[in-house]
């Protein structure tokens, strides 16, 4: 078999694949009957070898930035349930840990959080292996296994982009966020973000060679090329969703959250108000604020203590709460149902997350997380059957990932998958951000 991936075409940002269309629904509907399928890319073959553009970017930083607020701009439904408190801990400042923040020791707290982000990055790089590949296809090409490691066992145009043990889009963009917060020391701020992610779109990382952001997906391009992407982002992302027809809801705002869990991760109320800041950059519709927040507070919890998801019980509660957080994102009851569904889903193949028209749906990529979170024990074992399922690999995996290393720590994590190339420019990036909360 052979896989085709065009180089995008940038003079319009639109591509020709053979991958997927993207899921549908009407978001902003009163009903819960589906509008009429308006045909478009999925993220996960929306990709480009060097996605360099015309859109005016900044390479400076700065550690305040003008107007930082933590009131989100009007979003409808996108903004059901979400607050935004203002007292910070008498401790000092509100991102710097504190221990009554979790009944965990301090060292427990470290081993989840760098679970979380090298997790996260494991996913990611194993999961290129198989996406965009159907289950059928993924098993011809590595057997019931799956591929033993980083070494590449089939190379296409796509996957040829990226180097053996390269984490891809989905971890760099987590890495984007995360510089943002270490540069404005603890803030989460959506036009700070938004000139870093604008600036890797064009530059990438240069000091690792990168000539490019690689593997951007259709609605961070769409929203990078609005005019007003860097001046009003939420509202950018916004008129490019209306302009969709309120249709779509893909997995990218979703696969670069998981540090957000991390922030503040004593207040969930703060969790959630900064995970949609974050969000509403590039994504508006409210099915994809759910399953960030999904995430951030299953996070937030596993790092306060508050359950141990290692036992079923603690499991169940831990996802019942965060689902709580999550719904009141979604005013349709329909939307409701579909979000629980795909966490509670008893098996990955009752995700068909190689189902052709909606392998980057966000609730996809969500459920393929939760099943790691619910189920797994081995890191190593669980990663393998997800990307094995094929689909929208390396962002399932990433999201996977991240889940279930917060969920076994650190040192669960399979050695050999943590030799990345660049794992000494990723040490320093996380050691940084482990400063700046006062974990280290």
């Amino acid at each position: 078999m052979e896989f085709t991936f065009p180089v995008n075409k940038v003079s319009n940002m639109e591509e020709d694949t053979n991958c997927s269309v993207e899921p549908v629904g009407d978001a902003g509907a009163e009903s819960g009957t589906p509008s009429p399928a308006e045909v478009e890319l999925s993220d996960a073959a929306a990709r480009t070898a060097t996605p360099r553009m015309t859109i005016t970017t900044s390479t400076t930083y700065s550690t305040t930035t003008s107007t930082p607020s933590t009131t989100l701009d009007p979003q409808g439904e996108l903004q059901n349930g979400a607050t935004n408190p203002e007292a910070p801990p008498s401790h000092g400042p509100s991102h710097v840990f504190s221990p009554e923040w979790s009944s965990l020791s301090k060292e427990e707290v470290v081993d989840k959080v760098k679970g979380t982000i090298y997790g996260q990055a494991i996913g990611d790089a194993i999961g290129l292996a198989t996406e965009c590949m159907s289950k059928a296809e993924a098993r011809g090409l590595y057997g019931e296994q799956g591929p033993g490691g980083y070494q590449r066992t089939y190379v296409d145009f796509h996957r040829s982009r990226w180097d053996e043990g390269d984490w891809t889009e989905d971890t760099d963009q987590m890495l984007v966020i995360l510089q943002s917060v270490v540069d404005t020391g603890g803030k989460v701020e959506r036009h700070h973000f938004a000139k870093r992610l604008n600036d890797w779109m064009i530059f990438g990382f240069p000091e690792l060679g990168d000539v490019g952001g690689m593997g951007i997906g259709t609605m961070v391009h769409k929203a990078l090329a609005n005019v007003q992407f860097l001046s009003s982002p939420h509202e950018a992302a916004r008129e490019v969703w209306e302009r969709s027809g309120r249709y779509l809801a893909t997995n990218e705002a979703l696969m670069r959250t998981s540090v957000l869990g991390v922030v503040n991760f004593n207040n969930l109320d703060k969790v959630t108000s900064n995970t949609n800041e974050i969000c509403a950059v590039t994504h508006a519709d409210p099915r994809c604020a759910a399953s960030c927040v999904a995430m951030t507070t299953t996070l937030a919890l596993m790092l306060q203590g508050k359950y141990d998801p290692m036992k079923e019980e603690g499991n169940k509660a831990l996802v019942a709460e965060a689902l709580e957080y999550a719904c009141k994102h979604l005013s349709l009851d329909e939307q409701r149902r579909e979000l629980r569904d795909h966490v509670m889903s008893s098996s990955l193949e009752d995700l068909k997350l190689d189902e052709e028209s909606s392998i980057s749906y966000t609730f996809k990529a969500l459920g393929a997380g939760f099943y790691g979170l619910r189920k797994a024990t081995d890191f190593r074992k669980t990663i393998m059957e997800l990307i094995m399922e094929g689909g929208d690999a390396d962002s399932n995996g990433a999201v996977c990932g991240a889940l279930m290393g917060c969920k076994l720590g650190f040192k669960a994590l399979p050695q050999d998958l943590l030799q990345f190339k660049n794992r000494q420019w990723l040490d320093e990036r996380v050691d940084s951000f482990l400063r700046l909360i006062g974990l280290i």
